[in-house]
């Protein structure tokens, strides 16, 4: 028997992005017998690590699991994050490749690396490895990312997003009318956030230039439009974590379960969930608002309140709206995610839009209540809500809050509309038909691994 081929996978450095390479990373190595190194930087690594539980058996193999390596840890600041992300990985994947490559049985055929992430497949090419680009997020904000670079190599706007011409800017047939070229930077007014964005645009557009192909979390029958603006694509959604006896599923937190038991008592289609990722903070002021709004729901509540999910605020104030709250539902620091949608007693969820959060929705037939905070999460949120309608939007007043009398009012509106719960249910049926066997996403994981293994 020859050599397995061996994958080195590589994220960007956080939960987001971990997640759906790891699920991706399982089925590579659980369904098709290859090796899989997977590269995080070293805190994730350690946080990986720890919520693995080893249920090996002695007789196993080590080749049956992901192999988990770390590199050096960044700077927490957001410039120093970007250039770490931009150029300081590609320095430590150069040495930990070399490292392989000294053994034949170690050497790399393969690099999965995170589209975000800068010169990664550069380095694939300079020893000769083929590259893959994964990207985690949507196909039609992969599809703004790749236009928006084309605007500046045609010489319609300039590295920043300026026009240089006095004409309006055309938008390709399919993509959604509300996606702007500025969606990609315009939330913010700091600098250095606009930045990061346009620096992070420019490693998309590098890495896929470099990619050989481009595998996305998502699926042609979801985004039709925007899959046939992609040369070179594979779609291979949704990654959805899976529980494996044993192995990780790139969950940085550790899962508060009890939840589950606590879903078990409540009626059908009756508790509002309400999670926003790892990386959303609120302001006290929309944080009070959303604490005031929940209460006026007046429903079954399952709300994941995690660490640094708002401004400091006083220990008192955190413990008064947790008694408060408590007598609505349940609070938790971090929730299974997928096993709580999947739950009959799930009604809505309250989501921050991120992609993973979005196919974890529309793979369990759940209408979204979308509150965007940064990133693709606005042109998911118009996705969601104009073209897939399995959504509504909340609507800030004068001042950018969405105050408590509008998150009441958009529950009872979502509670009352059948049309989006029976639009939610079909669009399910429609996702995980793709990632089951036979499926269009199923087959195009067949189809890449058939490539990597000629």
């Amino acid at each position: 028997m020859g050599k397995l081929q061996h994958i080195l996978v590589v994220p960007l450095p956080a939960q987001g992005h971990v997640m759906p390479l790891m699920e991706l990373s399982n089925q590579l190595l659980i369904n098709h017998g290859l090796k899989v190194t997977f590269v995080n930087m070293e805190s994730i690594h350690n946080q990986v690590a720890s919520t693995l539980q080893d249920h090996h058996h002695k007789e196993d193999k080590e080749d049956n699991r992901i192999h988990l390596v770390s590199i050096p840890e960044r700077d927490q600041d957001l410039g120093k994050y970007v250039e770490y992300v931009s150029e300081t990985m590609s320095l430590h994947l150069e040495k930990l490749i070399k490292k392989f490559n000294e053994s034949d049985d170690e050497k790399i055929d393969y690099i999965i690396a995170d589209a975000f992430v800068g010169n990664i497949l550069e380095v694939a090419k300079k020893f000769g490895i083929n590259g893959v680009a994964f990207f985690p997020a949507s196909l039609g904000y992969l599809a703004l990312i790749l236009h928006f670079s084309k605007l500046i190599e045609a010489g319609d706007i300039d590295v920043k997003g300026n026009p240089l011409k006095d004409e309006d800017i055309k938008l390709p047939i399919g993509m959604p009318a509300k996606s702007t070229i500025d969606l990609l930077w315009g939330f913010w007014d700091e600098p250095a956030m606009q930045e990061a964005m346009l620096s992070f645009t420019f490693n998309v557009h590098k890495s896929t230039k470099a990619a050989k192909w481009i595998l996305c979390n998502s699926s042609y029958e979801l985004e039709p439009f925007s899959h046939d603006l992609i040369p070179n694509i594979l779609t291979v959604g949704p990654l959805l974590a899976r529980e494996r006896l044993g192995h990780p599923k790139g969950q940085l937190m550790p899962e508060d379960s009890t939840c589950l038991a606590w879903l078990d008592h409540q009626p059908a289609q009756s508790v509002i969930y309400v999670a926003f990722g790892s990386t959303v903070r609120f302001t006290h002021s929309q944080f009070n608002e959303l604490v005031h709004g929940l209460e006026l729901v007046n429903g079954p509540l399952l709300w994941v309140v995690r660490a640094g999910l708002t401004d400091e605020v006083s220990t008192p104030y955190v413990d008064g709206f947790k008694n408060r709250l408590a007598q609505h539902g349940k609070i938790v620091d971090w929730a299974p995610q997928s096993k709580v949608l999947a739950h009959p007693s799930i009604a809505c969820f309250i989501t921050h839009c991120g992609w993973n959060s979005t196919m974890e929705g529309v793979s369990n037939g759940v209408p979204l209540l979308c509150w965007p905070y940064v990133a693709d999460q606005v042109h998911n949120e118009n996705y969601i809500c104009d073209t897939l309608k399995v959504g509504l939007r909340f609507q800030k007043d004068e001042n950018g809050v969405i105050t408590r009398s509008e998150i009441q009012s958009k529950v009872q509106e979502m509670l009352g509309d059948e049309g989006i719960r029976l639009r939610a249910n079909k669009l399910k049926d429609k996702v995980m038909t793709n990632s089951s066997e036979g499926g269009s996403s199923s087959k195009n994981i067949e189809d890449f691994i058939n490539r990597i293994k000629l």
